[in-house]
């Protein structure tokens, strides 16, 4: 069982990655798809009643945003690991700018976030952190930040669905 947190502004491609990830094995849990906090909250129980690896698809920026989902699905035997996308402002604001006027975020928004976006560690209760950027080319550029126990991992494609 695998509860995913993503983290990263608005516009950073959080939602990409989920399709491009995880769309064939994990439910996503999104606020921007399920419109309020109610039916979040009945996905995750869903999720974590039901034992279906989850996708966590919000900004997330600091640890107490993230804590409600590390410790409920830890509490439910999931081994939880946090992605941060990661895209630098210009390049946000940029791809804000392209989205469906409905679907755009304010730049104070967006801005906001980046300034209270704090990278998630193992010791909030994470297995595994792992940093992704877009390439440029159509795929992502993934590596791991730390695992739980410190050591820095060798792999950089990413765990995938079949890992542990």
């Amino acid at each position: 069982m695998d509860a995913v947190v993503l983290c990263g502004v608005q516009a950073a491609g959080k939602t990409t990655l989920y399709r491009d990830r995880f769309l064939e094995t994990h439910v996503r849990i999104s606020g921007d798809l399920l419109r309020t906090r109610h039916r979040e909250e009945r996905f995750l129980e869903l999720g974590l009643e039901t034992r279906q690896p989850f996708v966590v698809d919000k900004t997330n920026p600091t640890p107490e945003e993230r804590r409600r989902y590390v410790e409920r699905a830890r509490a439910a035997g999931f081994r939880v690991s946090a992605w941060v996308v990661e895209i630098a402002p210009r390049d946000a604001l940029a791809r804000n700018s392209r989205r469906d006027r409905a679907r755009r975020v304010p730049v104070a928004g967006l801005l906001g976030t980046s300034k209270r976006l704090v990278r998630p560690t193992p010791a909030e209760g994470f297995d595994e952190v792992w940093l992704a950027r877009a390439d440029g080319l159509g795929g992502w550029s993934i590596v791991p930040i730390r695992d739980a126990a410190g050591a820095q991992r060798t792999r950089t494609d990413g765990p995938t669905a079949a890992d542990p």
